[in-house]
């Protein structure tokens, strides 16, 4: 049994199906923080995935999301 505990976004934000994790690191001397993106979509056999792959309506979504990161 792998008792390696998997890093956790410190924050999560969504708007609709796409969403922001923010992820805390520690450098030698600060702290300094990372967003990745991600898209939820129900494949075939209606189990929930998620991708790192946009549409271009996607990109508004990823702006207000931006935009809510930034405050």
């Amino acid at each position: 049994m792998d008792t390696t505990a998997k890093p956790k976004p410190v924050h999560t934000i969504r708007e609709q199906d796409v969403k922001a994790a923010i992820w805390v690191n520690q450098g030698e001397s600060e702290q300094y923080f990372n967003v990745t993106f991600s898209r939820m979509y129900t494949d075939s056999e209606k189990k929930l995935k998620d991708t790192m792959s946009f549409g271009v309506h996607d990109l508004s979504k990823i702006e207000v999301i931006i935009g809510k990161v930034r405050r």
